[in-house]
């Protein structure tokens, strides 16, 4: 599935890939990951949406792995909403194996910023959902102004403890996707979190117009641009729903009255 179809199905829901001939002759058993939003463990709570940013880009990332079927953000966030988990702390093995299994996930990516001055720290699992198995660990530290950096190194720490080869061409594509959706500033990767973070409260407008303001600080990168326009389509979907139902409260109104 290409990159942009990655990402919509991370907002829209899940879309069937259309069969080819190669995978019809060689179909390829593909892992179900979920990927958590990230725990704010450092004691900075202005920091709080930020694990949101980097769970969507890490989920962008490994969306370009062929080998690998994501669940859809949305439907995750969801499912926290309804346990009602937002302010839980998600690093847990236990509640995300949890979550997992309501998903129907085989694996799960938790994640924890750790620290982000003078210096970020991110730790991540990758856990068995099966069993509760932490089968990978990762643990990347370096300066605020190399954010991209150290997501892009999570990433492929990920996909290793996943026990996904890549191939050559693999590795290019990821590599490509991951320059395309660059952000190299920690501000401009928190307003992007604010978003999310808005856009998962249902407030979708604010959520545009928030995402709008990150499109001017990082045009170049094709994740923002993107999530900007499914976010504008979806406010001008809830402000036509609004427009609808005070109609209808007006016109119901008229008759009763």
């Amino acid at each position: 599935m290409r990159p942009a179809l990655v990402l919509l199905a991370l907002w829209l829901g899940p879309l069937a890939p259309a069969a080819s001939v190669d995978s019809l002759a060689r179909p390829v058993a593909r892992k179900t990951v979920a990927v958590l939003r990230f725990d704010n463990n450092s004691g900075d709570t202005q920091y709080d949406p930020l694990g949101k940013g980097v769970a969507a880009m890490m989920t962008t990332d490994l969306g370009t792995v062929d080998a690998i079927q994501l669940v859809e953000r949305e439907r995750m966030q969801d499912l926290v909403t309804e346990m009602q988990l937002q302010n839980s702390r998600l690093f847990d093995p236990k509640t995300a194996a949890q979550l997992g299994k309501l998903v129907g996930a085989q694996y799960i990516v938790t994640g924890a910023i750790v620290a982000l001055d003078p210096r970020i720290r991110m730790d991540t699992r990758v856990i068995r959902v099966e069993t509760g198995e932490i089968v990978k660990t990762a643990q990347v530290t370096g300066d605020q102004k190399k954010f991209f950096d150290l997501q892009q190194k999570l990433s492929k720490e990920l996909i290793k403890g996943l026990d996904v080869a890549l191939s050559p061409d693999e590795e290019q594509k990821l590599q490509a996707q991951q320059e395309s959706e660059r952000v190299d500033d920690l501000v401009v990767q928190l307003h992007y979190s604010e978003a999310l973070d808005l856009f998962d409260r249902k407030l979708y407008v604010e959520a545009a117009e928030k995402m709008g303001q990150v499109v001017k600080e990082a045009p170049q990168s094709s994740l923002v641009g993107l999530t900007y326009r499914m976010m504008s389509q979806r406010a001008k979907q809830e402000a036509k729903q609004k427009t609808t139902n005070k109609l209808k409260g007006w016109l119901k109104g008229k008759i009763d009255g």
